[in-house]
């Protein structure tokens, strides 16, 4: 049974069906009706979307359930309203929400019995969409240059107890401005991690034209990652920027976990590379190998020994996601070559082609292996994972539905679980 006491779980599904983006009905409350402590003490909390084909009209929900294994998963007739397209990022016991539409950040917590509760809201002028955190304590949040303007980036910092924002610094990572739109060039973060007195930034380099469409990156081929003190002052300028023609810009749009910071305090990145990049969001393929670069403890360089090149590894494949499960391991999409999803850009992000699968990633070894009993599937965005009593749980979608998979951390083998009915599971969070 995939039972597990209180798990939060975000779900992104369309009550019609995997895979549709049709509107549908809303039955849901904001305030689910409560339930007593022995009903929720073994409580599963989900996040269901409702697709609709004005992006504006979408609507999420955080559910709760109890059982993983078999029960149909669906957001029908209960839950927790959240309006239009989220990011979900836990730190500690909180589950921070952040709207991609409606520009606010809520966090929620569970209580005494299992319920989650709404802690506190506060508002943002740019959506965040880069996370991360320090321990259970401090989440870290910045937004993206979408409009191409030549302005400070700004760091949200906000308390995991509380739920408050706590912190709004004015910070520049990147910026060539040509005095032409189009022609000069703004960084666009992708990973925060902090290490010591220092904060990590990884960024791609973006052209700065108007046209928010675009979105054209520059010098797709290196890393990049700035490198401040911290706390950050405000406008803050880099102490330096680091970077590495080994591969090519680390992460890819919207990935919550493209740079990651172990127990022991090294900084781990991913990098799609250049073989079918235009799928992953980059405007054009090359040659740049797929691959996973270190900073160690104590370090503000790349450590140049250590290059875990993903493409010689996986037969060509190109790391798309991975995150952190414990003792220097992460589990990891890999996008497989395919002659027609490799020439349509962005198609990593939809469900036209199923082309990932997942591998257990030894960083230390640097070894890949396949995960046993997990299907090729497509996978757009996934919370950072969380191990609950040696398991952890996947939401995997193939062209025959999607599925609840839990994972066994000791055997890498992955059993398959509930249907669920809509597109996809977010995440999984034990609160």
């Amino acid at each position: 049974m995939f039972n597990k006491s209180v798990l939060t779980l975000a779900v992104l599904a369309a009550m019609t069906g995997c895979g549709s983006d049709s509107s549908s009905s809303n039955n849901n409350t904001d305030t689910p009706t409560p339930e007593t402590p022995d009903e929720v003490a073994n409580t599963i909390t989900m996040s269901f979307k409702v697709s609709a084909a004005n992006s504006a009209d979408q609507i999420e929900y955080l559910v709760q359930k109890d059982d993983l294994s078999s029960e149909a998963i669906s957001a029908q007739g209960a839950g927790y309203e959240q309006t239009s397209w989220n990011f979900y990022y836990t730190v500690g016991d909180t589950l921070f929400v952040s709207g991609y539409g409606n520009k606010e950040m809520s966090s929620y917590q569970a209580n005494n019995g299992g319920e989650l509760e709404k802690i506190n809201t506060f508002l943002f002028d740019e959506t965040p969409e880069v996370f991360g955190h320090i321990g259970n304590d401090t989440l870290l949040a910045t937004a993206l240059p979408r409009t191409g303007a030549h302005v400070p980036n700004v760091l949200y910092t906000a308390s995991a107890a509380s739920g408050l924002l706590t912190a709004k610094t004015n910070y520049t990572i990147h910026d060539k401005d040509t005095g032409v739109r189009g022609e000069g060039t703004v960084a666009a973060p992708s990973g925060l991690a902090v290490e010591g007195d220092k904060l990590f930034v990884a960024f791609h380099k973006w052209d700065d034209s108007p046209e928010a469409t675009q979105y054209r990156t520059d010098e797709q081929d290196t890393a990049f990652v700035a490198v401040y003190d911290y706390p950050l002052a405000d406008n803050a300028q880099p102490l330096k920027i680091i970077s590495d023609e080994r591969t090519g810009h680390i992460g890819v749009n919207g990935n919550p976990t493209n740079m990651i910071r172990l127990d022991n305090g090294d900084i781990y990145t991913m990098s799609h590379g250049g073989v079918g990049a235009i799928a992953a969001g980059f405007s054009s393929n090359t040659e740049t190998p797929s691959g996973i670069l270190r900073i160690n403890s104590g370090e503000t360089e790349f450590d140049g020994e250590y290059f875990l090149n993903i493409s010689e590894k996986t037969d060509g494949g190109r790391i798309f996601w991975f995150s952190d499960i414990g003792n220097n391991k992460v589990l990891a999409r890999i996008l497989m070559a395919n002659e027609a999803a490799d020439q349509a850009s962005w198609s990593a992000f939809g469900k036209d082609f199923h082309t990932m699968k997942l591998v257990l990633i030894d960083l230390e070894a640097q070894t890949v292996t396949d995960v046993a009993g997990v299907p090729i599937h497509q996978k757009r965005w996934t919370s950072p994972l969380e191990v609950i009593d040696g398991k952890v749980y996947l939401s995997i979608e193939t062209p025959d539905g999607a599925h609840v998979y839990e994972y066994d951390v000791a055997t890498n083998v992955a059993t398959k679980g509930a249907e669920i009915v809509g597109k996809t599971i977010k995440g999984f969070y034990d609160l």
